[in-house]
């Protein structure tokens, strides 16, 4: 009589379909995430009630809590003193304000006022929802 050996069934788990999934969350997670332009600045942004698009500005003027103020221009963060506007706002049309939701609203006026001064008719100002 002969012996017959028993066959091991050997059993391996295909990872390829898991690491396909992995890598799709990964890409999910990463376009689905917005992106704060103002990441260096420490500003709250006061939220929107009303769902209207504002079109980009050639010059963006940020004022933080501290009252800091900060010009973004081609994709640039400058600190600015507000007493310089003029020079930085030469050959400019147009001006949006960004300003944080614990600001007073004098400071955001003055800066209007200093803006109206130097001759710039199209001013905007940011909220985000």
């Amino acid at each position: 009589m002969g012996r017959y050996r028993k066959k091991r069934n050997i059993m391996s788990l295909d990872l390829t379909p898991l690491i396909d999934v992995v890598f799709l969350l990964l890409i999910f997670f990463m376009v689905s995430t917005t992106f704060n332009k103002y990441g260096k600045i420490d500003i709250d942004v006061p939220v929107s009630k009303v769902s209207e698009k504002t079109e980009d500005t050639k010059i963006e003027i940020v004022i933080d809590k501290n009252e800091n103020y900060f010009i973004l221009k081609d994709g640039k963060t400058f600190p600015i003193n507000i007493d310089d506007l003029g020079e930085h706002l030469k050959d400019v049309k147009e001006v949006s304000i960004t300003g944080d939701k614990n600001l007073k609203y004098q400071t955001v006026m003055d800066l209007i006022t200093k803006v109206k001064q130097q001759g710039i008719e199209n001013l905007g100002i940011n909220f985000y929802e």
